[in-house]
């Protein structure tokens, strides 16, 4: 079986100038290439990569054509050390409503900057992130983690940079053509999904020159279920109300089902055309397209009454909401809170939220790489993306209610609830089994739509010259300038609709009491749940209904049927205050001088440099006043940053290396933080304490968050495809944003502005060790075992900004998403024809929220979670290979609590995926 990802060893020292301005430095391997054509070979060339790489860098390579080791760009990022991800919706991904927050962090801070092939890129989200599970892995030869950008990387991320490399026509000797099939089927939603993929490469004489022509296309779609099951948060009881019960007894409000499923599709088309008219030229063109479908339906059953404690300013507890049953029996664990019982009667709702996405991006580049003369090497670069990002969400709510206004005391169906946290699943049920699922019971009382429609566009210009100096301490000098110009348009609604027997009320404003329009005027608009085998089936056994939209070919055609049924119309089109437009221009310059030197036998080198880089910034929205009129508002602002490094390595032997490194940079906010909007209020409504009235706005002043890196390795390199290393590092990092409060004058008015403000400040420390090796001395078919192992542990500290003197909220909080310690475990085996690899990833509990889901500002965490994948591929002939695995193999029950592991708070079921593919390569 041939591979194609070549690497010569003379790109993979120059790497990172690829970075500097997104530009092209592949130059014609020749005979010193290195042909990827399995685990140990990826291995190898990843590991080369870093090694001889002038700055601080880790790697995962494909194994061959389509072949990333891991079936989503995301989840092939967290092997490697410092990189964690979030998992939603059965696989490596972010969450739908926080979509411009990323699904990796990189040393524990989600501010990572983007490459694509060395570019900057971002989507339409509004975030600064690439919409990493939007592309397809099958069009990936490699992705790089840098660390500690140096100077000629381009400025974004204060945590890292994430590369993700295609392919180019001059990375193999000749023709290859390639294929692959590939069949899913996932556990949980019992469906099949399926990924198509192929590749063309060739090179052509043309005269005196050489041309390369390359396209590499992939379609896939993919199906998910997660079931998600709620008990908490839990509240104190009122005292003697549970006999036998601890003194600090707890029971939760009431349960909650979310259960959801849908399916994504995807399609990436990479091409790329190289010509190499002399030695001294290179030439070359690419393009890459990804398109991404995401349907989501979302159900859920919920405690509408909401039966919280009443607490006063000091947190005493002063009035007793949540309530056990009358004479239950109890549970508890050590630490008060219930781990089974039978809740006071409850009042439910069920909602159903689907949302549809589609988003895509288009990027191409020209480069031309020219080299005059043996030591003077220059580039230039041209990049034009565009990507746009839509959803269509809606909103149905059915309620047990029967009347607006009612309360749980006065509703005509409360039920009392049993539950049980005991077994190997949760569970729960209501004692009343014929109420849930009878139509009879119900109304309609809430629908809501939404709109989501954004485009982006960036253009960039860079050049950058090379120039080798013979002798002395100076090795060689390097130089670049950047100009890049974006632009944004976010618009966004949220509309919703109360539906009462007076008819449709936008406002939500019908007198309390006024009847409700009952289920049974419209049966259609329910369905049965919850999903087959819900939860392994030990939850609501008797059954409920979810609510239901009438047919339509998508997510808006059903909206609009609903609206129509009931008497309500969706807002088809953006108002002003939807609307917001940003521009970013960028003007970069960057030098760095590369130097080396010996010392007692001691090779030293490495580089010093800095990259200045200035914003101008323009946000356009508008200005909504208290008597109804708008203007049209523009808010401008411009910065200067000067970002220094240093990067030292020192080779003490042959095959033991050592690092350090310093840079400071930087991280724009995100654009959706940026948007200006203001809403002024009543200025004759004054807060007491400030004498000023009140408004609400984004915040286009803000500051770019910054950090100081510091970073020490250790490397030996024992083996071609044998390495063990190590590194410390520390970053200090200032301006984190959080909700604040900031002066304006308008109209003659000084105005308290609730917005985004820098405000956190915190720092970032850790470790990180890794080993890789092949055992080629154990006997016979055992010297084809290998192994993968990384660590890193990290700790952060930043200041909690929903944090209050005198209460129990902490001041100092670790960094949302971040686990203090990781691993990664891999078994390989490569040995004639056969090849197999088992993966075990774990990362140790993480902060989940900083401010819980109401559970009185407490932090809300989630439990340790591990992941294990296998797979196994045979190469039938030299061209044909069969390939099985399986992700997810253990079926990890997640969990998120507050405060402690004792209070849980949800419980979290996702798909075991298991494929089959056929991969064919010429």
């Amino acid at each position: 079986m041939l591979g194609v990802s070549a690497l010569a060893l003379a790109v993979v020292g120059a790497l990172p100038a690829a970075a500097q301005q997104g530009g092209n430095q592949a130059q014609d391997n020749g005979p010193d290439e290195i042909i990827v054509t399995g685990v140990r070979e990826s291995l190898r060339s990843a590991q080369a990569l870093k090694r001889n790489a002038d700055q601080i860098v880790d790697s995962v390579q494909a194994q061959d054509i389509g072949k990333l080791p891991d079936a989503n760009t995301t989840e092939a990022l967290q092997r490697i050390t410092g990189v964690q991800i979030q998992r939603r919706y059965g696989e490596g991904a972010t969450d739908f409503d926080h979509r411009t927050q990323p699904a990796i962090t990189v040393r524990g801070l989600t501010q990572v900057q983007n490459f694509l092939d060395g570019r900057a890129v971002y989507s339409a989200s509004g975030g600064r992130a690439f919409d990493l599970e939007g592309v397809p892995p099958e069009l990936l030869s490699g992705i790089d983690v840098y660390k500690n950008a140096p100077a000629n990387i381009i400025e974004g991320g204060v945590g890292g940079a994430v590369n993700l490399r295609t392919r180019k026509p001059f990375d193999s000797a000749g023709q290859v053509i390639s294929a692959t099939v590939r069949g899913n089927y996932y556990d949980r939603v019992d469906k099949p999904g399926y990924a198509v993929s192929g590749l063309y490469s060739n090179r052509f004489q043309a005269g005196e020159g050489e041309i390369g022509v390359l396209i590499n296309a992939v379609y896939s779609k993919s199906q998910y279920r997660q079931d998600g099951l709620l008990i908490g948060p839990f509240d104190t009881v009122a005292p003697g109300s549970i006999a036998g019960a601890p003194a600090n007894a707890q029971i939760p409000y009431g349960p909650e089902i979310y259960d959801d499923s849908g399916d994504r599709k995807r399609l990436g088309v990479a091409g790329a055309i190289q010509w190499k008219p002399s030695d001294a030229l290179l030439i070359t063109a690419q393009g890459q397209m990804t398109k991404y479908w995401f349907n989501r339906t979302g159900a859920y059953y919920y405690d509408y009454s909401n039966r919280s404690n009443v607490r006063n300013a000091a947190g005493v507890v002063t009035s007793y909401g949540t309530a056990p049953a009358p004479g239950a029996t109890f549970t508890f664990n050590k630490e008060g809170y219930a781990t089974s019982g039978t809740l006071a009667p409850i009042a439910f709702e069920t909602g159903r939220y689907d949302q549809q996405l589609w988003s895509a991006s288009k990027n191409f580049t020209l480069n031309a790489a020219w080299k005059p003369t043996d030591r003077l090497k220059a580039n230039f670069d041209a990049q034009y993306l565009h990507s746009y990002y839509n959803a269509d969400r809606n909103g149905h709510v059915l309620s047990l209610y029967s009347e607006s206004g009612q309360t749980s005391l006065t509703t005509p169906h409360p039920l009392s609830v049993d539950f049980d946290l005991r077994g190997k699943y949760p569970r729960w049920d209501v004692k009343q089994q014929g109420v849930l699922n009878n139509p009879a019971n119900y109304t309609t009382p809430y629908v809501a739509d939404s709109l989501q429609r954004n485009d982006a566009d960036t253009f960039a210009l860079a050049s950058d010259i090379e120039y080798d100096v013979e002798g002395g301490f100076l090795k060689k000098l390097r130089a670049g300038v950047r100009y890049a110009d974006n632009s944004i348009d976010l618009r966004g609604t949220w509309h919703s609709v109360c539906v009462t027997s007076l008819g449709a009320d936008p406002n939500c404003g019908a007198p309390s009491g006024t009847p409700l329009v009952p289920l049974t005027k419209n049966p259609q608009l329910a369905m049965p749940g919850p999903s087959k085998n819900w939860f392994d089936g030990n939850t609501v056994k008797g059954g409920l209904l979810y609510p239901a939209f009438p047919g339509g070919d998508g997510v808006w055609a059903q909206t609009k049927a609903l609206y129509a049924l009931l008497g309500a119309t969706t807002q088809d089109s953006f108002k002003p205050g939807d609307l917001n437009r940003q521009t970013e221009k960028t003007y970069t310059g960057w030098a760095i001088a590369d130097y080396g030197f010996d010392v007692g036998g001691v090779s030293f080198d490495g580089g010093i440099g800095v990259r200045v880089v200035k914003t101008k910034t323009t946000s356009v929205g508008t200005q909504f006043n208290n008597d109804g009129t708008s203007a049209p508002i523009s808010v401008g602002k411009e910065y200067t940053k000067a970002l220094p490094s240093f990067n030292l390595r020192a080779k003490l032997t042959d095959t033991f290396q050592m690092r350090f490194a310093y840079s400071k940079g930087l991280a724009r906010p995100n654009f959706d933080q940026l948007s200006t909007n203001l809403t002024l209020n009543n200025p004759n409504q004054i807060n007491p304490v400030t004498g000023h009235p009140s408004a609400g706005s984004g915040n286009p002043r803000l500051n770019p968050i910054r950090s100081d890196n510091f970073d020490v390795t250790a490397e030996w390199y024992f083996a071609p495809s044998g390495s063990l290393t190590g590194g410390l590092f520390y970053k200090k990092v200032n301006g984190f944003l959080a909700g604040g409060i900031v002066t304006g004058v308008f109209n003659g008015v000084t105005y308290d502005i609730s917005t985004q403000v820098n405000s956190g400040n915190g720092t970032v420390k850790g470790a990180e060790i890794g080993y890789n090796q092949f055992f080629d001395f154990l006997p016979g078919p055992l010297s084809g075992l290998g192994l993968q192992a990384n660590y890193t542990y990290v700790d952060s500290s930043v200041s909690n900004p929903f944090a209050v003197a005198g209460t129990n909220t902490p001041q100092q909080l670790p960094l949302e998403k971040l686990s203090k310690h990781s691993y990664n475990l891999v078994g390989l085996y490569e040995k004639g024809p056969v090849t197999a690899r088992v993966a075990w990833s774990w990362r140790s509990s993480y902060l989940d929220q900083t401010q819980g889901s109401g559970a009185n500002g407490i932090p809300q965490y989630a439990k340790p979670y591990a992941s294990l994948d296998a797979s196994i591929s045979v190469n039938l002939t030299k061209q044909i290979a069969v390939s099985a695995d399986v992700v997810n193999l253990n079926n990890r029950l997640n969990m998120i609590y507050i405060g402690t592991p004792a209070a849980p708070l949800r419980y979290e079921l996702n798909d075991r995926r298991f494929g089959l593919s056929l991969r064919a390569t010429y």
